[in-house]
């Protein structure tokens, strides 16, 4: 449970408690699992993912997060489509199970078939159970729109435990997202990524989560939580992917300071945060525009190469017949 702000005082105390500041400050332990993911093997990753949430549940952690696409494992390729899932597909059954079970609160994106369509789908769920809320990323990065949709909304799942802010890989370098954290004020960030470096091939690089989470936690004044994939696509030659997932997830906390940045290894990061009212800063606003220029990956040029890339492959998607049909058969398949 969360370490709470509404603590009752002893029989008999004379002390007054704590000043109103302090009573608006929790504390939540939360963990982010740095894996990776077999290719269309969502047995074997939501496997993986289980003996990490137990391991990070062992070690005290209230929330669990994991990679964007986790049991989905590597995508951008003409296969990809075969690794969907129904809504209340594998995933998001495993989540309300792993859940109850350890009585932790877990969150995961997947490729979800809704009707004709593909999203990229983050769903999180409580310690009962229960599903608390499921956000749609509303901007795929670049090629990722050849293969499913965006969806606009609100990015902020009210909770329990507070706001939290959603911001699905790419997401999080557009003014949309932190504008909506801000405005919706959450009360802490968390960030999936399966964002591959390509530098090694001509393409962009993977950005380190610690510099994007201390942007967020400098703008907005709450905890962070960034998590990334890491290993290599598994896929054979024409389809693989030159690039590698770099890990580098991290959790900063809403007074800056950084109490975890991993490396490029399987792992669990495990970190105590603190929701603190009195550090939000309840600025007028974040940012202005589309992209963050100081975010941008790859700097203007890699902006421009992503919407380049963004405009060609939502046109695709939209005049894809095989995509409409593969989406409705996989959308009305019972789970």
């Amino acid at each position: 449970m969360l370490v709470g702000s509404r603590m009752q005082g002893q029989t008999g105390a004379t002390s007054a408690g704590p000043p109103p500041a302090a009573m608006n400050v929790r504390s939540l332990r939360i963990a982010v699992v740095q894996m990776q993911s077999v290719d269309h093997d969502i047995e074997a990753n939501l496997n993986r993912a289980t003996a990490f949430a137990e391991q990070a549940a062992a070690q005290g952690a209230q929330f669990v997060l994991f990679p964007e696409m986790m049991a989905t494992g590597s995508y951008l390729s003409a296969d990809t489509w075969d690794s969907a899932e129904p809504s209340n597909g594998r995933s998001a059954r495993w989540l309300r199970s792993i859940s109850r079970r350890l009585h932790i609160w877990a969150g995961t994106s997947f490729l979800e078939a809704a009707g004709s369509d593909f999203y990229d789908t983050f769903v999180l769920t409580a310690p009962s159970g229960e599903e608390a809320g499921r956000v749609r990323k509303q901007i795929p990065a670049g090629p990722e729109a050849y293969f499913f949709r965006g969806e606009a909304g609100s990015h902020v799942i009210s909770t329990p435990i507070g706001r939290i802010g959603v911001g699905i890989c790419a997401e999080n370098y557009y003014c949309f997202a932190a504008s909506q954290f801000l405005e919706e004020s959450a009360d802490f960030v968390i960030m999936p990524h399966a964002s591959p470096d390509m530098s090694g091939g001509g393409g962009l690089p993977s950005p380190p989560g610690t510099h994007l989470a201390s942007w967020y936690v400098n703008k907005l004044g709450v905890p962070v939580a960034m998590v990334n994939k890491v290993g290599r696509s598994y896929k054979p030659p024409p389809n693989e992917i030159n690039g590698v997932f770099p890990g580098r997830s991290a959790i900063v906390d809403s007074d800056g300071s950084v109490l975890q940045s991993m490396d490029d290894k399987e792992g669990v990061g495990v970190a105590n945060v603190a929701l603190d009212e009195g550090r939000k800063t309840h600025a007028l606003h974040v940012c202005s525009g589309v992209g963050i220029a100081e975010l941008a990956v790859g700097g203007s040029a890699g902006a421009a190469l992503v919407a380049d890339d963004y405009a060609r492959a939502q046109k695709s998607y939209e005049s894809n017949p095989f995509r409409k049909a593969k989406a409705l058969a996989i959308s009305g398949r019972q789970p």
